[in-house]
């Protein structure tokens, strides 16, 4: 009677304890994009180019995790995370690394770390993140990770790939049917003289 006790209890607990939902993130989309709305700038001493955007509407221009660098590129993603059931706000750590960048005052940057706080509803945050050169000093090659962290969990990682595109030389094309046509006239008036 005593064990029967005791399995009935342990039940009892086990259904009366809430249920964790599984907090996972997913990115949902990726690659540059342009803006349709203007976002808010805020100055911001922990990123790299001292500033961050917030607001706006990305429209995405290409799915690709491959960026080619040039000035007001912006690159980034959409995310999604689920189980946050019992919250209607959370703090995530964005942590973004990128290559070697250098400042205009000497300072280099190789990535930032900073706190977010993201509304949830329905137990889920759906946003954005991502990246604009707006600097000279930020065309630098290289990988460049972006990651959000839920306490010692990483929800998010996403990587892209910055390049410089190869600059193209326009040729002007060759007038064939000219140098054939001058090379003719010169060989008959070469002819010529010797004839006289």
């Amino acid at each position: 009677m005593y064990k029967l006790f005791r399995l009935f209890t342990a039940l009892l607990v086990t259904l009366t304890l809430p249920a964790f939902a599984e907090v996972k993130g997913e990115v949902t989309e990726y690659g540059y994009y342009k803006m349709t709305e203007d976002p808010k700038r805020y100055r911001n001493l922990a990123s790299t180019s001292g500033y961050v955007q917030e607001g706006g509407k990305p429209e995405l221009v290409e799915n690709t995790d491959q960026i080619p660098l040039e000035l007001k590129q912006l690159f980034g993603f959409k995310f999604r995370i689920s189980g946050f059931d019992d919250k209607r706000s959370v703090q995530l750590k964005l942590v973004v690394s990128h290559p070697k960048i250098v400042r205009p005052n000497g300072s280099a940057s190789t990535g930032y770390t900073y706190p977010l706080v993201f509304d949830v509803k329905d137990g889920l945050i759906e946003n954005e993140s991502g990246y604009s050169i707006d600097h000279e000093f930020e065309l630098v090659e290289g990988e460049r990770k972006f990651e959000y962290w839920y306490y010692k969990q990483k929800l998010i990682s996403q990587t892209f790939k910055t390049y410089k595109k190869e600059e193209t030389v326009e040729v002007e094309p060759t007038d064939t049917v000219n140098t054939e046509q001058n090379s003719s006239q010169e060989e008959s008036q070469g002819d010529d003289a010797d004839n006289g």
